[in-house]
């Protein structure tokens, strides 16, 4: 029998879904963008060689966002540009939802969702998957490869003075929640919307995903909005 679920009943369902696969794994969202602690869900799940589908179809993923899922083995990503469902199963459970794998969604949106098992909900969980693989059928298969991002491109003259390069800090940056480009200023590390929203608590430890400077998936807050590679090239002085 199907449960409903409000938004923390979601978030906690999907979790668990994750948790619990063992074979398999599908996460349907048109909008993707990873907790710490999803991410991690899924690491474990990977480490359990689980096979992970992961489907989405709005905006283009960044480089941390790619990067951190190429880290990960036995992962397929797709991209269908019409998607709107919400969907997250494994071998016998399934939450069908509003909620995109979405942080924000978790941390600041109303949403609701319905938990179904196969066992007890048997035609309503295939009628799902097969939806599910139709979808992934018609998407386009996104390659998976790590990347180092440059900052900016150096000629043999340049990297011959690469020491004196250091210490000039780079013109842009990224929001540390959002991920959004913004001018690089440590002391504005967010992006306006997600500043307006931390500025409600002014919590200077809240944790975020990352790093300000070099958009790579990571530990930082409103006092360490740079990683620790960031700081030691940008900030080594003045930080």
């Amino acid at each position: 029998m199907a449960d409903f679920l409000t938004t923390n009943g979601t978030s906690y369902r999907i979790e668990t879904i994750i948790i619990e696969a063992k074979k398999t794994l599908t996460l349907v969202s048109p909008y993707l963008q990873l907790s710490k602690t999803f991410y991690e869900r899924l690491k474990d799940a990977s480490n359990r060689k689980v096979n992970i589908r992961i489907i989405y179809g709005k905006d283009e993923l960044k480089p941390n966002e790619k990067n951190s899922l190429a880290e990960l083995e036995n992962v397929e990503l797709y991209y269908f540009e019409n998607l709107h469902a919400k969907c997250y199963f494994n071998e016998t459970d399934m939450v069908i939802t509003s909620m995109n794998m979405y942080e924000f969604s978790e941390k600041n949106n109303r949403e609701m969702g319905v938990h179904i098992t196969k066992q007890n909900d048997s035609s309503l969980y295939d009628n799902a998957t097969n939806e599910a693989t139709s979808i992934i059928q018609s998407s386009e298969i996104i390659q998976l490869t790590k990347t180092i991002r440059q900052l900016k491109k150096e000629n043999k003259s340049q990297a011959s003075t690469n020491n004196k390069q250091t210490d000039k800090k780079p013109k842009r940056g990224y929001c540390i929640r959002c991920e959004t480009r913004i001018p690089y200023d440590i002391e504005k590390p967010y992006c306006w919307d997600c500043f307006t929203i931390w500025s409600q608590f002014e919590n200077p430890e809240y944790e975020e995903n990352v790093c300000h400077s070099c958009g790579e998936f990571g530990t930082s807050n409103m006092l360490k909005p740079v990683c620790y590679s960031c700081y030691k090239k940008y900030e080594k002085i003045t930080f």
